[in-house]
């Protein structure tokens, strides 16, 4: 299971598929399975994508991979997407063992999630039931979702603002939209380690191949105090 900000597992997996939302949106702490479904439905797309792109010409491939996913493709073609893609989507529906993503994993989820919701968003409302009928139609804010559910989208600024940052202002990179949200933010801690991913997938240098595994997380990481912003 992936470990996002909110817990997206309200239901038990194997309901989550073939159920639908009598209600898309609620509270903030109420259940929303669109969370899921949405996820789901870009991780499956774009394994569908890149299974179907192996058997053309690489030079093809990548011009697809460029519009498809362009900010992943800056660090990988599909020699870096295939795994990336069948462990994130493997990963989803494991249901022994927690696992954190790094940037590598959510630069790409980020992509796979941004091509479905252009499609859903510039699509007529029969058009939107087929994407996603949970929603019936609704608009989706794809800010709110990300500030929803992803940790922070940091690994997106360029190249030159992220290397004339200080140590200290690299730490602090997403922090302030828990802020805005209402996040009670840890103190900064000198002695904890930057992620080195975000860095790597910001310079686009390609992950080393333990980088494409997701990292497994002992117990529920949602229990008290066990998830650390």
């Amino acid at each position: 299971m992936l470990v996002f900000k909110k817990n997206i597992y309200y239901h038990p997996l194997e309901s989550l598929q073939g159920a639908a939302a009598d209600r898309p949106y609620g509270g903030d702490e109420e259940p929303q399975p669109i969370a899921f479904h949405l996820i789901h439905k870009a991780l499956a797309a774009g394994r569908e994508v890149v299974e179907e792109l192996t058997s053309s010409d690489e030079a093809s491939s990548f011009e697809k991979l460029k519009v498809l996913f362009p900010h992943t493709a800056r660090f990988g073609g599909l020699p870096v997407m295939d795994p990336l893609s069948k462990n994130l989507l493997d990963g989803l529906f494991d249901t022994r063992t927690w696992f954190f993503m790094n940037c590598y994993h959510l630069c790409y989820l980020y992509d796979a999630l941004q091509e479905i919701v252009e499609d859903y968003s510039y699509s007529d409302a029969q058009r939107r039931r087929e994407v996603i009928p949970e929603l019936r139609g609704e608009p989706i804010n794809f800010n709110h979702f990300l500030n929803q559910y992803f940790f922070n989208t940091a690994f997106l600024i360029s190249a030159k603002r992220y290397n004339g940052m200080t140590p200290l202002e690299r730490r602090q990179l997403g922090k302030l939209d828990h802020a805005y949200f209402g996040a009670v933010l840890p103190k900064d801690d000198p002695g904890q380690p930057e992620d080195p991913t975000m860095g790597k997938v910001i310079n686009a240098i390609p992950p080393e191949p333990e980088e494409l595994s997701l990292t497994p997380h002992p117990g529920n990481p949602y229990a008290s105090g066990a998830l650390s912003l």
